[in-house]
């Protein structure tokens, strides 16, 4: 598997300063759950730096991607490049960065979440919503290292809420996401 310092360092070349800031942010967000969880620090730190490496390709770079690995994008994926960006991370990262199937997964998921999620998908899942510099969701920090299954719900009742108001649609994954947790809590 890939070096952290190495995979920071060609994850910055590909992004944005503003991109990369969130991610560094992620991954100090992520390190503190990690703690908590008790799940290995360096997979989290690879994991997070890399959550957004396909959010800034070009739509050349995204079809010659979508190509190269065979991807297929479901009805709402197509018409939403936010959610594009992570199913390319996912491949990406298991492809050329050597990611176990976990941490793919938690770069697949870590826009929608999805039902029963690792505590790895979980934590990928919430540090990107929690990030210092997302102040519209910072504030479930505390909940989230409360009980993480609370956070989900939460970021996911939000997000959802803000779909609904921007009158965007809203992938099934979401839903599954937050009908399966709000089950469990």
């Amino acid at each position: 598997m890939v070096e952290y310092e190495k995979l920071y360092n060609e994850v910055k070349a590909k992004m944005s300063e503003r991109r990369f800031e969130h991610s560094e942010h992620v991954v100090k967000r992520a390190v503190e759950y990690a703690k908590i969880y008790n799940i290995d620090i360096n997979t989290v730190k690879l994991t997070a730096i890399a959550h957004d490496i396909a959010k800034e390709l070009t739509n050349e770079e995204i079809q010659e991607c979508t190509k190269k690995y065979n991807i297929k994008f479901d009805e709402i994926e197509q018409k939403n490049k936010s959610l594009i960006h992570a199913k390319l991370g996912s491949y990406i990262c298991k492809n050329e960065y050597d990611f176990t199937e976990d941490m793919a997964n938690a770069i697949k998921y870590h826009t929608t979440g999805r039902e029963n999620m690792t505590i790895l998908e979980k934590i990928i899942y919430l540090a990107d919503a929690t990030e210092e510099t997302r102040t519209f969701c910072s504030k479930y920090t505390d909940l989230v290292k409360e009980n993480i299954d609370k956070g989900i719900v939460e970021i996911q009742k939000f997000t959802i809420t803000k779909l609904l108001e921007e009158n965007k649609l809203i992938h099934e994954n979401s839903i599954k996401c937050y009908n399966y947790y709000l089950k469990l809590i």
